[in-house]
């Protein structure tokens, strides 16, 4: 049985392409697999919703806490009946083969498959499973569908399902990463465990919105990204940080050339002196 969580963030669930999408496919009492949607609501304001199918529940967070403490308070709070963990964005489109192969998929994998996920794709460009072993994923052979991977794929955290015994056995999910470099170091766990993923055939499309993040996120946002970066590439995925540190020399000497300096010396910062001052908090994040 699953169980999924979508987290808004200044967006209205009848805004929400998921909700929209996964409520039309929930109508009639389809898909009976699916108990429970809890939708986790970080947003300033609480606006409670009205017309979605019974199995939808609203929670409304005073402050915004991101995503792992939302998946985490979904998984506490799932009944023993719930195997699986589903999270997602705000801003997939799900359909019904995707529900279809995924609880397919469900009923016959092994034990060592502790997640299942879609291809995802921001319109053309697949976006997940992308490899996990260099740090320019977009620009290499990218996974395929229909197969398993025990090592060096990551996939994003929208629409993928996680079982919830792997989950509570690893403490859920880490809060080092509120936000960014969640979906990095869950993959990277479940390979660190000696489990596997398994891809589905299905296609699904998502609005990824730091495709090009360095270029065009806000400052404050891009604190937070920097942060999740250096922790996930020095304590976990450490056979890159050497590489990870190159990257951010050449990014912050772009950002010199193109005249951002206020995002240059913050590159920097982390670069040189360990992102000491570099530090945001999350409720900035969005």
């Amino acid at each position: 049985m699953f169980k999924m969580v979508v987290v808004l963030y200044n967006m209205t669930f009848s805004e929400s392409s998921t909700i929209i999408s996964l409520n039309k496919l929930l109508a009639s009492a389809a898909f009976p697999e699916i108990r429970e949607v809890l939708i986790f609501d970080n947003s300033q304001k609480a606006n409670e919703p009205q017309g979605l199918d019974q199995r939808f529940a609203y929670y409304h967070s005073k402050e915004n806490v991101g995503l792992a403490r939302a998946y985490n308070r979904a998984l506490e709070e799932s009944k023993e009946e719930i195997a699986w963990l589903v999270t997602l964005d705000q801003d997939t489109t799900l359909t019904g083969d995707y529900l279809n192969e995924l609880i397919s998929c469900s009923a016959k994998v092994s034990d060592s498959t502790v997640a299942i996920a879609p291809i995802i794709k921001d319109q053309d460009q697949q976006i997940s499973p992308v490899r996990s072993d260099t740090l320019r994923p977009l620009h290499s052979a990218l996974p395929q569908g229909n197969q398993t991977y025990s090592s060096v794929i990551m996939v994003i955290n929208s629409a993928t399902a996680v079982r919830t015994g792997f989950l509570k056995k690893i403490g859920g999910y880490n809060l080092e990463f509120p936000l960014d470099y969640l979906d990095h170091w869950l993959s990277w766990r479940i390979f660190a465990e000696g489990k596997e993923v398994i891809i589905l055939k299905v296609e699904l499309q998502h609005e990824l919105s730091v495709l090009n993040y360095a270029e065009h996120m806000n400052f404050f946002r891009y604190q937070t990204i920097l942060q999740a970066e250096k922790c996930y590439y020095s304590l976990y995925a450490t056979n890159l940080f050497f590489k990870y540190r190159q990257q951010l020399f050449l990014r912050g000497a772009k950002q010199l050339v193109t005249g951002k300096f206020r995002y240059a010396k913050r590159t920097f910062i982390f670069l040189f002196l360990g992102g000491k001052d570099g530090k945001q908090s999350t409720k900035e994040n969005g």
